[in-house]
């Protein structure tokens, strides 16, 4: 037996907690590009460290609990890590069909058994929750809140976007100031706020021009940006993120410079691959680019550039930022986004990256993406003449369709669609 699946056997049989097996996968990562593992160490490290750990989902506030000398996990990314192991995701789902919601999808499912299993390795010091417009999510949400024994904050995140419902939100951040004042028995220090806005803008800037330097041709790296807005939901305002970002552009500009392809036969295609974290695409994207000279120009979900602070002296006017984006964060993912949104998302990403292969990898549980994307899918067909593969995939149970029956089914189209064999 492989020491990976060693550690896979002690995490499911519980001998390993499951924050120490996500470390060590971390650790573990032979990926292209830098990686997660001291986000992963940091949250592991917090409460050794002195420091309180609040469990958040959706696009909280960071820069006001990283103020106030707390780390936050960003619970969504859990499942994303632990899909790696599909024996061990399908465990702690079986755990939450048994004892809770049997409704939810497969992410939300995974996060509420990791919980109920009591393996985590962690216990969080407050939960603050900001759910996405999905049915699933904010049951889920709930529910998690439910079985903390610890302080909760609920977030209601209205998604029309005027003056009142921005007002509403701030009104909502100065409660939480309070909250973890109570939480952590100190004062708010606006001056570690604006340290916090600081690097909050500096990676924000650098997660852009991660994304720009996919433009070049070829393209240097495959786009790994759903990770990066996934990991600046939980990093974005600290050293470290500008750190793992830097790295990248090194790498990119280094390769752009030698006129590198990660494709073994040079660049023929690019792909533009829509998808809602699935782990799997790591997988996918190196396939496409070993067989069909297909590097993944852009990927993600209806991502828009986030906003910085400009006035980090002025309290209102960062608390009105960060409304703001709060309300753009709530919509990962296709979540309460518009034909119209998606439409005009991908068309923009169509213009600038010069993608000719279009797929989306849809989560089977986010429903309110299908309607719309296919509506999206047949303009684009209409208007460029430019197919798109339609695939619906579980992004989190792997049961439903494997990594391998993903790959073919690519495989497939790019053969028979693309290069119309």
């Amino acid at each position: 037996m492989t020491e990976d699946l060693i550690k896979a056997d002690f995490a499911m049989s519980g001998k390993m907690s499951l924050i120490d097996y996500i470390c060590e996968m971390s650790a573990s990562d032979s990926g292209d590009g830098p990686g997660d593992l001291k986000y992963w160490e940091t949250v592991r490290d917090a409460q050794n460290s002195g420091k309180k750990l609040i469990f958040i989902n959706g696009p909280a506030p960071l820069e006001l609990i990283y103020a106030f000398d707390c780390v936050p996990l960003y619970l969504d990314l859990l499942p994303y890590r632990l899909s790696e192991n599909a024996e061990l995701t399908a465990k702690l789902i079986n755990v939450t069909e048994t004892r809770a919601n049997c409704s939810l999808c497969s992410r939300q499912k995974t996060n509420l058994g990791i919980l109920l299993s009591k393996n985590l390795g962690l216990e969080p010091d407050a939960y603050v929750t900001m759910p996405i417009p999905c049915d699933s999510a904010r049951t889920a949400c709930t529910e998690m809140g439910r079985y903390m024994d610890v302080p909760v904050f609920y977030f209601d995140i209205p998604q029309r976007r005027n003056e009142k419902t921005l007002g509403y939100i701030e009104i909502q951040l100065e409660k939480l100031i309070e909250f973890l004042e109570g939480v952590t028995g100190s004062s708010l220090d606006w001056e570690r706020v604006k340290y916090r806005a600081e690097l909050y803008n500096r990676s924000a800037e650098l997660l852009e021009e991660c994304a720009q330097l996919r433009r070049d041709r070829p393209c240097p790296m495959s786009s790994r940006m759903t990770i990066w807005n996934e990991m600046m939901n939980s990093f974005g305002p600290t050293e470290e993120m500008t750190k793992l970002l830097e790295s990248e552009i090194a790498l990119c500009r280094e390769r752009t410079e030698k006129g590198f392809s990660p494709c073994p036969e040079g660049e023929k295609h690019r792909v533009l691959m829509i998808h809602n974290l699935l782990r799997q695409a790591a997988g996918l994207t190196s396939m496409l680019e070993r067989a069909y000279g297909a590097v993944t120009v852009a990927d993600g979900f209806c991502f828009e550039k986030r906003e910085s602070f400009t006035k980090p002296d002025d309290r209102q006017d960062c608390l009105r930022v960060m409304s703001r984006r709060m309300q753009v964060g709530s919509l990962a993912h296709g979540a309460g986004v518009s034909g119209e949104q998606l439409l005009n998302s991908i068309e923009a990403l169509l213009r600038d990256f010069e993608p000719d292969v279009l797929m989306f990898l849809g989560n089977r549980g986010c429903r309110h993406a299908w309607a719309s994307i296919k509506m999206v899918s047949d303009t684009v067909q209409k208007r460029y003449g430019m197919p798109m593969l339609l695939l619906d995939v579980d992004n989190t149970d792997f049961r439903y369709k494997s990594e391998k029956e993903i790959e073919t089914l690519v495989s497939e189209y790019m053969d028979t669609v693309i290069n119309k064999k």
